[in-house]
């Protein structure tokens, strides 16, 4: 089949396809329809100069600051010079903008040449390295990260188990009495972990227990609150005596604090690394000190400063293999006083971050470990996050990190930690599904949803990620991977770092392909021993071109509902915080706030928006239904601001019962909770609704209207950025199949295509505007995306043709580079179209070139695989998983990279718009 143009933009054509066109004129106010004597080939407009980042790139070629970064599991004192200057190299040939250095010498595989004593963090080696990698990174114009510890979790070499700053936890002893018993004896104390010599004892308590009261068991005990006794002033030579009353079981409750003895395996040190404390001063001290004396040297503190990178801690493995520590600090008690406004005491046997040791009755176990929770994710933020970033700054370095736990439970609330970091940093892996995560993985939407949202508000304007550590190492397809970046686009993120390129200096490895911390476990190994060495190259400078454009202006969302809770995945449960999926299907954008967002003086109502650092929030939404990730309560301060949104025009949207205590151990506030819940319920504007599937309709009725709309519901995830020119407008198809919808977006001016593969930007010619909004039709496959503009003009631009169409009977309608019309067929015949000013034009395709063979050219697919056309589409041009759909061609306006064809008949059908130009061959697909 082949495939002509008649002009009314072009396309270039499909690969084994030709493309002519005829021209559609207009004449003194007639609208003639006129075939030219000779057929010409339709050139794409070319890509026109864009915004310029710091480093002089723009849209078409992407500065070095908007590009991707690799994770570089690099090997320390074992680099030189040459192989870090090699390395250095490859990267930026590949099209990544920096690095993070990140010394891993073995998890499952291990580099051979490595000698801990010589090679390890904070030797001569390693600090020489070092340099000189920082050194190479700014001579080849790439940002170098660091991260701030060997290994992860933080830890040191100058800590011990017992001493001051390293990890402690609070732990107990009980001893249970008969009514009238007594006990004599040392306090009950349990067992030390390995490498642990001493413990301090914090309280020495006694209660009544009320249920599960038998000796053993796994069933946790229920205390009665009221009944606690303290006997720690009666402990003489660490031995306390004491007599039960006659009312019921007792237990004595010992607790102490001690060395969690917790070690930081992957530091590869010559001597143990014992993870620091990440509640107190003296843990961060730790670190820092270690650096100041024996790592920073002159001329590694000149190398940072030039650098101008971040320091960057990973996930907070807190946790014992995933099972809780209940963490501890030498200062918890008295901070927990300050903060909480009471003493933590009496109620010390409920503390826990997931299951207690003990409980109480009438709900107050669970308060009490609202409140401990709290009051460690404040001492972290306040004793090791804050201090961290201020001595980053120092360095002249920002602080990039991942402020939650990735395994097992946690304190810290990932939203709040995204307020203070620099760049806040999520991952795949943790947010998602899994290594096993499938072609489309959309579990974490509503964590980075949360991230991106607190770091707008707090005027941060880079979301980072881990991407993307699948399973098995070097047999993840390119289509799998490019589907997890487009999901993470659209929900908030815009910073990919790849996971990973391992150090392949010589002794790193004794055989091909190299080394590979992780062995062929986990994905991937990037570099130019992997087959897609190639390919990834088109994969970076797609990437670069999305991060350029979702980086500009600002974050805007429609909704936003609240959140505030610890840590961003209850037990492996499924992680959105919202799970009806009405809203995003409707093309309602919507973000997640806590009680600092919630507090912030910069949440103002002005004529009916929520502000928020320009999020501009159109309505508010307090979900109470049952969810793991979710607590269902509410801070006093909160609900007043809540009200005074209310009242100044905000529509809030209540789901469920309103909360009807507030967070943590203070039941005297729940009075005034419940006055304000029912102000607030009484107060116009306001909607009650029963589950999470009213919202949308609530909102309506609110007339609350999503800046995009989608002509039928559809499984379309969009986010919205503007300037003060421009809207810009990124669709991701979360669902399993192709989607054909017409989307309406708020905006001025006319709508352009920003073709992310091709670094072109087209006016989309097919469009009817209305009403400041703009409709288009869009077709995308599963895992696929766009990037749409709607603009009066920007610097991406070109000249914004005069004349649109709003439908044709060819299969599609374009633009030209001089911005004429032009309808685009694989038959011959007579074309009519439809431009705005309701006119009509006819052109005529009167004979379509015989088929072209396809090009040829270095492939490595499989035997019978077609080679891919350079059509404009989302998917990559590699192979789909064997869990994705098959690609198909499909049409542009749905298009911001290369498809391949599977079939003459799976021709692109209309909406229509520019395609990139004829140019030469797609990378063919590589087997992996």
């Amino acid at each position: 089949m082949s495939n002509r143009l008649s002009r009314l933009a072009p396309r270039a054509p499909l690969s084994g396809l030709a493309a002519c066109t005829a021209v559609l004129a207009l004449t003194a106010g007639t609208l003639a329809a006129s075939t030219p004597t000779v057929a010409h080939s339709a050139q794409e407009p070319a890509p026109t100069p864009v915004r310029h980042s710091a480093d002089g790139g723009n849209f078409a070629n992407p500065g070095m600051a908007e590009r991707p970064l690799y994770r570089f599991w690099d090997t320390g004192g074992l680099m030189t010079e040459q192989s870090i200057k090699e390395q250095v190299r490859q990267m930026k040939e590949s099209g990544a903008g920096g690095l993070e250095a990140n010394q891993l010498t073995q998890v499952l595989e291990k580099a051979p040449g490595y000698d801990p004593k010589t090679m390890s963090w904070g030797t001569p080696a390693w600090t020489r390295a070092l340099t000189e990698l920082l050194r190479a990174g700014k001579a080849a114009g790439l940002r170098v990260d660091q991260i701030y510890t060997p290994g992860w979790s933080a830890g040191t070499q100058t800590v011990t188990p017992d001493g001051p700053g390293s990890a402690k936890e609070i732990t107990f002893g009980r001893q249970w009495l008969d009514p009238g018993e007594t006990f004599t004896g040392p306090v009950p104390a349990s067992a030390l972990p390995a490498g642990v010599t001493e413990r301090d004892l914090q309280a020495v308590l006694a209660y009544r227990c009320v249920d599960n009261c038998a000796a053993s068991g796994e069933a946790v005990p229920v205390l009665d609150p009221d009944s606690a006794v303290e006997l720690t002033r009666h402990v003489a030579n660490g031995q306390v005596s004491w007599t039960a009353p006659q009312d019921g079981r007792y237990v004595i409750v010992g607790a102490w604090m001690a060395g969690t003895g917790q070690t930081v395996a992957l530091a590869s040190t010559p001597s143990t690394t014992y993870l620091v404390d990440h509640f107190s001063a003296s843990g961060f001290s730790a670190v820092k000190d270690y650096w100041e004396s024996k790592v920073l040297t002159p001329q590694l503190r000149a190398a940072m400063k030039n650098s101008g990178g971040s320091m960057f801690f990973d996930s907070l493995e807190l946790n014992r293999e995933g099972e809780q520590v209940r963490s501890w600090t030498a200062d918890f008690l008295r901070q927990f006083h300050k903060r909480r406004g009471y003493s933590l005491v009496p109620y010390l046997a409920a503390v826990g971050t997931s299951s207690p040791a003990f409980d109480f009755s009438k709900g107050v176990g669970e308060r009490i470990r609202e409140d401990y929770n709290q009051t460690l994710s404040d001492l972290f933020r306040d004793y090791h996050l804050k201090p961290l970033k201020t001595w980053a700054a120092g360095l002249g370095l920002t602080l990039r990190g991942q402020a939650y736990s990735s395994w097992g439970p946690t304190s810290l609330d990932p939203a709040e930690m995204a307020t203070v970091l620099d760049i806040p940093e999520g991952e795949d892996l943790s947010f998602n599904d899994g290594f096993n995560g499938g072609y489309i993985t959309t579990t974490g939407s509503d964590v980075w949803r949360s991230l991106s949202g607190a770091a707008a508000q707090a005027g941060k304007n880079v979301v980072s990620t881990e991407c993307c550590a699948l399973m098995p190492n070097a047999a993840i397809p390119r289509q799998t991977l490019l589907a997890h970046v487009n999901q993470q686009f659209s929900v908030g993120v815009n910073q990919i770092v790849w996971h990973g390129w391992a150090d392949q200096s010589p002794g790193a490895a004794s055989s091909w392909p190299g080394f590979s911390p992780f062995g062929s476990l986990i994905s991937d190994v990037y570099g130019p021993q992997n087959p897609t060495f190639d390919d990834d190259k088109k994969t970076n400078d797609y990437v670069g071109r999305l991060q350029t454009v979702l980086r500009r202006g600002g974050l805007r969302n429609d909704v936003a509902i609240y959140r505030d809770d610890y840590g961003h995945n209850a037990g492996g449960a499924n992680s959105l915080y919202f799970t009806d999926q009405s809203l995003a299907r409707a093309g309602y954008t919507y973000g997640f706030m806590n009680d600092t967002l919630v507090t912030d003086p910069a949440a103002r109502v002005t004529d009916g928006r929520l502000d928020a650092s320009g999020l501009g929030y159109k309505a508010f939404v307090l979900d109470n239904t049952a969810n793991a990730n979710t607590n269902p309560t509410l801070d006093l301060t909160s609900a007043r601001r809540v009200l005074s949104w209310a009242r100044a025009g905000l529509p809030v949207i209540v789901v469920g019962d309103i909360p009807s205590r507030v967070r943590g151990n203070h039941p005297a506030q729940d009075a005034a909770l419940q006055t304000v819940s029912r102000q607030l319920l009484a107060t116009r504007g306001v909607r009650q609704v029963a589950e999470e599937k009213d919202v949308l309709a609530a909102l309506r009725r609110a007339g609350v209207q999503s800046s995009a709309t989608f002509a039928q519901p559809a499984p379309l995830v969009t986010l919205h950025r503007s300037t003060a020119d421009t809207d810009y407008y990124y669709l991701f198809n979360s669902g399993g199949s192709t989607v054909t919808t017409d989307v309406t977006l708020k905006g001025h001016g006319k709508p352009y295509l920003y073709n992310a593969w091709t670094g072109t930007v087209t006016p989309i010619a097919e469009h009817t505007i209305a009403k400041g909004a703009t409709t288009v039709n869009v077709k995308l496959k599963s895992g696929d995306s766009t990037l749409i503009a709607v603009t009066r003009g920007n610097s991406d631009t070109p000249r914004t043709p005069r004349t649109a169409a709003t439908s044709t009977t060819a299969d599609q309608v374009l633009y030209d580079s001089q911005g004429h019309l032009v309808v685009r067929d694989t038959q011959p015949g007579t074309y009519t179209t439809r431009l705005d000013g309701n006119r009509t034009a006819k052109a005529a395709i009167p004979r379509v070139p015989a088929p072209s063979p396809p090009p040829t050219g270095h492939s490595t697919r499989p035997p019978g695989r077609q080679a891919p056309a350079p059509t404009t589409q989302t998917k990559p041009p590699w192979p789909p998983s064997a869990s994705g759909p098959t690609p198909r061609a499909s049409s542009p306006t749905g298009s911001t990279s290369p498809a391949w064809t599977t079939s003459p008949e799976q021709r692109p059908t209309p909406p229509r718009s520019t395609s990139a130009p004829a140019g030469p061959e797609e990378p063919a697909p590589t087997s992996t």
